[in-house]
């Protein structure tokens, strides 16, 4: 309760919220702030060092300058107290005032958008360019051949997967998540689509039968992870290609009350039980934004021809 005081009263200071809306419309420099805000350096300066320690803002080095911007993975105290402060002041016709001399600034700029954010852009938004529908339009170039998902759940990936595929086993050990697989199958009418009730380690389908094999965040629920990739070397056909997406180790707790079994691996265990492939990749891939922040592992090989 008291870091949530704290927070209402650093928002309460009417040039820290000033601030903040005007980075809710992009990040700026300490002396964007200052024109806009016709404030000197120092306060500028102070105020934004306060937000950052209150984990609202980040700064990101640009020159010889720093550019702010607002943070996407607040902590949900954070996010709460800030969305309603948000809602609540957002009619103030001051900000109207200092979004207007913002515009005048972004004019006199002359340079676009485009030339502004370069050096930039991972961390930009652009209308349309997210990493759901980029993940998308690159799944289309895939063709997965006999594919089997290994710890499918419910289908949730079948509108992704099934159309890159000649044939396609979903396998997971819950009844009612195989239910529910097979009702998302049959209302698609996808007859490439089976759906097995089975363990990771112990797969129905004959040696040497997929073209790949698919882990989707679903080894950490495996009761014995090395089984499980012995079981999918064993069931991929000369050539084919193995693909693990888990966590890497980890001690958060949050993790326990989604049923894992494990709290995610290291990428020397994973090489150790993917014997048998070649072409071996595995790299960590960046924390989630939001916290405990989990930090994906991605593992991918091929089996000898």
């Amino acid at each position: 309760m008291n870091a949530v005081g704290d927070l209402l009263r650093l928002l309460a200071d009417d040039t820290r919220l000033r601030l903040l809306h005007l980075l809710l419309i992009e990040p700026l420099t300490v002396a964007e702030l200052q024109e806009v805000l016709d404030l000197g350096q120092s306060s500028i300066s102070g105020h934004l060092a306060k937000l950052k320690g209150a984990g609202l803002i980040h700064d990101v080095a640009e020159g010889s300058a720093r550019r702010y911007r607002l943070r996407e993975d607040h902590d949900q105290a954070v996010a709460a107290v800030w969305g309603a402060v948000k809602g609540l002041t957002n009619a103030d016709p001051h900000l109207a005032a200092d979004h207007e001399r913002l515009a005048r600034l972004q004019a006199s700029r002359g340079t676009s958008w485009v030339d502004r954010v370069a050096g930039s852009l991972h961390r930009e938004y652009a209308p349309g360019r997210t990493w759901e529908a980029i993940a998308a339009g690159l799944l289309a170039f895939a063709r997965f051949g006999r594919c089997v998902d290994v710890g499918a759940g419910d289908g949730a990936l079948l509108d992704l997967i099934a159309p890159r595929c000649t044939q396609l086993d979903l396998i997971d050990p819950s009844p009612a998540m195989v239910q529910a697989a097979n009702a998302r199958i049959r209302a698609a009418s996808l007859n490439h689509v089976a759906c097995h009730q089975a363990t990771g380690e112990q797969l129905p389908l004959a040696d040497a039968s997929a073209d790949s094999v698919l882990f989707l965040q679903s080894l950490q629920y495996m009761a014995d992870p090395s089984a499980a990739l012995k079981e999918a070397v064993r069931i991929l056909a000369p050539g084919g290609r193995l693909l693990v997406l888990t966590l890497t180790r980890h001690d958060f707790a949050e993790a326990d009350r989604y049923g894992h079994q494990h709290r995610g691996f290291t990428a020397e265990s994973l090489r150790r039980w993917a014997r048998g492939l070649t072409n071996l990749h595995i790299e960590t891939l960046p924390p989630e934004p939001r916290p405990p922040r989990f930090q994906p592992l991605l593992c991918t090989g091929e089996k000898n021809s």
